[in-house]
């Protein structure tokens, strides 16, 4: 499927003339006691990352400070300083700190976000990162800061093992067992004590295999047209790991239907996730914020750019750089 961010970049790109103009605003707002955010946003969004990280070098080169170091003065800490950070820091990076600060917090719900939709590639370069930036890596992380009988600790890790689109091959044969597993399992009303195989099952194969399993899975006998995601919340509580294999599979399914499912969530709740808009929006804003987009009006009957601003329309400057991007 092609997919496109609404972030295109700018044709006629300066990298000194934009580093000028952000220096400007900032001082400006320091001598004359006026707002910053406003300059900030409508050239931020409508900058590449690329095109940011140049901005960020020419912005230290001719004023001898970091961009996001100067802004983080100006600008009070706040959901637009943390949108505008996300936007100056290189993708990986910024999911790289992201992914640091759930395990630390034990946010079961973003670490899974994390490792359930990024690529192969994306998640062997946060592997990296991580190592260099925090001299520890995911997996003894993830081991010493959940707790040691956390059932979804052993699914983090072999989804960080999955080989997701590395191949596209499909085993009739193995479709066939699997499902008989997995039947198997759901007569037991899913005890993964029981039917430990259904953890390697689901994770250790390339999503084309997988994706074929749960099509076939969800035509087993007696006319039972149930998907797995609703035959496991029917039969588990709402447990972490239950939480883990239904978000798993939804990308696995449908990657950018996920993320619409998950913006609808948090900015639907009595308190706005604020987080997880931010990673969401900004971090696909340049792969497929488009089709999410597109999801979200489809799914929900409402504009995604309007949701948001309704929901955070009290926090404006944050609201509007938000919505910029969704409507660039």
């Amino acid at each position: 499927m092609v997919t496109s961010g609404t972030i295109g970049g700018d044709t006629n790109f300066d990298a000194e003339v934009d580093a000028c103009k952000l220096r400007i605003a900032l001082r400006e707002a320091i001598e004359k006691d006026v707002g910053v955010e406003n300059a900030l946003a409508q050239l931020l969004v409508t900058r590449t990352n690329a095109q940011r990280q140049e901005i960020e070098e020419k912005y230290k080169e001719l004023f001898n400070k970091g961009l996001c170091e100067n802004v983080e003065e100006v600008v009070q800490k706040g959901n637009f300083l943390d949108s505008v950070k996300a936007l100056l820091l290189k993708p990986r990076i910024y999911d790289c700190e992201c992914l640091r600060e759930a395990i630390m917090d034990g946010n079961d719900s973003t670490i899974c976000e994390i490792i359930s939709t990024r690529t192969c590639e994306e998640l062997e370069q946060i592997r990296v990162l991580y190592e260099n930036e925090y001299e520890s890596s995911i997996t003894s992380d993830l081991d010493d800061y959940l707790e040691s009988s956390a059932p979804q600790k052993e699914f983090y890790l072999k989804m960080l093992d999955s080989p997701r689109n590395t191949t596209s091959e499909v085993d009739d044969q193995v479709t066939a067992q699997s499902v008989v597993t997995l039947i198997k399992a759901e007569k037991e009303q899913w005890n993964f004590t029981k039917c430990p195989e259904v953890l390697e099952l689901l994770a250790g194969h390339n999503f084309s295999q997988i994706r074929a399993i749960l099509k076939e899975f969800q035509r087993r006998k007696d006319g039972n047209m149930e998907m797995l995601e609703s035959s496991l919340k029917k039969h588990r509580s709402d447990d972490v790991l239950s939480m883990c294999i239904i978000m798993w599979v939804k990308a696995i399914r449908n990657v950018t239907q996920l993320f619409s499912e998950l913006l609808y969530l948090s900015v639907t709740s009595l308190a706005a996730d604020s987080a997880r808009v931010i990673r969401i929006v900004v971090g696909r804003s340049e792969i497929d914020l488009t089709q999410i987009k597109s999801h979200y009006m489809m799914q929900y009957n409402k504009q995604l750019q309007l949701a948001v601003q309704q929901k955070c329309g009290n926090d404006l400057s944050y609201s509007n750089i938000i919505a910029l991007i969704i409507k660039n």
